[in-house]
């Protein structure tokens, strides 16, 4: 098999780059028409927070909509679920009731809805505590009378062991010794068949259908059922020069693996120059290859503990996480040692309980194509990049600094 030459890369990456432009082209001109990618939902408020809050408000048979039950009925149509019994011209509506995403009840019958749409985790003992929430507040209510609805993505799991403590999901209930909970998993697909339904019924309330649609497009995008601009010339391009493209897609992780080293190497080479960090903490620059591991490391100096959280910006294969992260001496031992929860100091934790979370903890997650052309190839160039970079995590572990220690200490009590 003939090898491709320097030249024939060369030419293709001239043609590509061509046919690129004439894509982007289209795309302008597409929004000069009016055609845009602008979704209001994708630019209010965290993920789950929107989804739970939009869906709560057509539910609300009191809702700003004016069309009473209309919405709530549809729903429980499209998910299957009209044998429950729920009095849908009696409902009352709850966004985080006692935590609850989305709570519906009629007085007799009460629904609850776990919104896990954007792939949230669960929390302990989550599922579980919401059903006990409702039966102590309605001490005659029989188990037939509580229905539980996990929403997710169509491809996604079911509640976590971890979630139902000691509940087993078993052919449309939440079984554990005596108690028998309705349960059903519903899915993104049930949101769409229902926005669907809801839209031929307010055909006439253009301003109102409007808003519907872009939930629905925001809906279709996260499960990537959303609209594609194609560019016929550049998938002709690929179909032409196959060979060629396929060489290029094998060096992809690599570049970007690279382009991944060297930017963090430039960070930490700043980093190491700033009066703080040399004051106070132990910088480490780790290069990425395959294995998951902190890029930068960032720990606080002194620090006589086996067991602590500390800075770290992590390189996953297809993101790249920012935040305060344990160590794993220490998971491993909140794990085994159950006197003594994190909880009980008032610190909360995230993204599979290895984040720190709250107000002094900066936590971002990025995936890793978002991360290079916004952080690497941005206009400003690589240089104001890595600077913007330097500035966020100074400030981020300047502002931590007191806490950080403080959570070390507690967590080290016996040691000190």
């Amino acid at each position: 098999m003939a090898k491709i030459t320097q030249e024939q890369y060369q030419k293709f990456f001239a043609e590509f780059e061509k046919a690129y432009k004439e894509y982007e082209n289209k795309v302008k001109e597409r929004r000069a028409r009016g055609i845009h990618d602008y979704n209001v939902f994708d630019v209010l408020e965290t993920k789950e927070v929107k989804h739970s809050k939009f869906i709560a408000s057509l539910l609300d048979p009191k809702g700003l909509h004016y069309q009473g039950d209309l919405f709530l009925r549809e729903f429980i149509n499209a998910c299957g679920i009209s044998d429950f019994g729920l009095d849908t011209s009696n409902a009352q509506v709850f966004r985080e009731y006692e935590n609850i995403d989305i709570y519906i009840t009629d007085g007799n019958k009460h629904i609850i809805i776990e919104n896990k749409i954007c792939y949230a985790n669960d929390q302990d003992k989550q599922i579980y505590r919401y059903i006990e929430t409702i039966k102590n507040e309605n001490s005659s209510l029989d188990n037939d009378g509580i229905l539980v609805l996990y929403l997710t993505p169509n491809d996604g799991k079911t509640p976590s062991q971890k979630s139902l403590n000691g509940f087993k999901v078993k052919d449309g209930f939440l079984e554990k010794d005596n108690d028998k909970i309705r349960y059903k998993h519903i899915v993104c697909d049930h949101i769409l068949k229902w926005l669907d339904k809801v839209k031929i019924e307010i055909v006439n309330l253009t301003d109102l259908n409007v808003i519907i649609t872009q939930y629905e497009k925001a809906v279709k995008n996260l499960i990537n059922k959303g609209e594609k601009m194609e560019n016929e010339n550049l998938i002709e391009l690929v179909k032409q020069n196959y060979k060629i493209s396929k060489e290029i897609s094998k060096v992809i992780d690599e570049a970007e693996k690279e382009i991944i080293n060297e930017f963090f190497k430039e960070v930490c080479e700043k980093l190491e120059n700033d009066p703080e960090i040399k004051d106070n903490w132990t910088l480490s620059f780790n290069k990425f290859e395959n294995e998951i591991i902190p890029v930068i490391e960032i720990t606080p100096k002194e620090l006589n503990y086996s067991k602590y959280f500390r800075f770290v910006v992590e390189r996953k294969p297809n993101e790249i996480l920012y935040g305060f992260l344990k160590n794993k001496i220490l998971d491993d031992f909140l794990k085994n040692n159950a006197k003594i929860k994190l909880e009980d100091m008032n610190i909360q934790t995230q993204y599979f309980e290895w984040y720190l979370k709250a107000d002094d903890f900066a936590f971002k997650k990025m995936e890793l194509k978002e991360f290079i052309l916004k952080n690497i190839k941005n206009e400003n160039g690589v240089e104001e990049a890595v600077k913007d970079y330097v500035d966020k995590i100074l400030s981020d572990i300047k502002k931590s600094k007191n806490k950080l220690k403080e959570i070390n200490d507690k967590i080290n009590a016996d040691k000190q």
